[in-house]
């Protein structure tokens, strides 16, 4: 019994679509391939995080996600800064090269 117990338990651990993933990347200008510094970052998910890249470009955000099983939401992250194209990714992963345009 108590095996089974520990397996359902097991089962319902992998299944469940709560976790916590980060990303954490630099974002670059397309023409100079500068780093670009004040970038505001966004998680866009029931619980929406925001903020800034530093002053080279880095970024790094957290938030509870999905994607463990196929029907879990994934996380959405949106670039945009003034007088540039707004960029939004899917699931970044670590290492993350954002290039933006005009």
């Amino acid at each position: 019994m108590i095996r089974l117990l520990t397996v359902l338990l097991i089962v319902i651990c992998f299944e469940s679509c709560e976790g916590y993933r980060c990303a954490e990347g630099t974002v670059f200008d397309k023409v100079t391939n500068l780093p670009l510094d004040s970038v505001l970052v966004e998680v866009i998910t029931a619980d929406s995080r925001t903020s800034y890249t530093d002053s080279v470009g880095k970024f790094n955000v957290c938030n509870r996600m999905g994607g463990c099983v196929p029907n879990c939401k994934d996380i959405i992250v949106r670039f945009s800064r003034s007088n540039y194209q707004t960029i939004t990714l899917t699931n970044p992963e670590d290492d993350t090269i954002v290039m933006m345009e005009h």
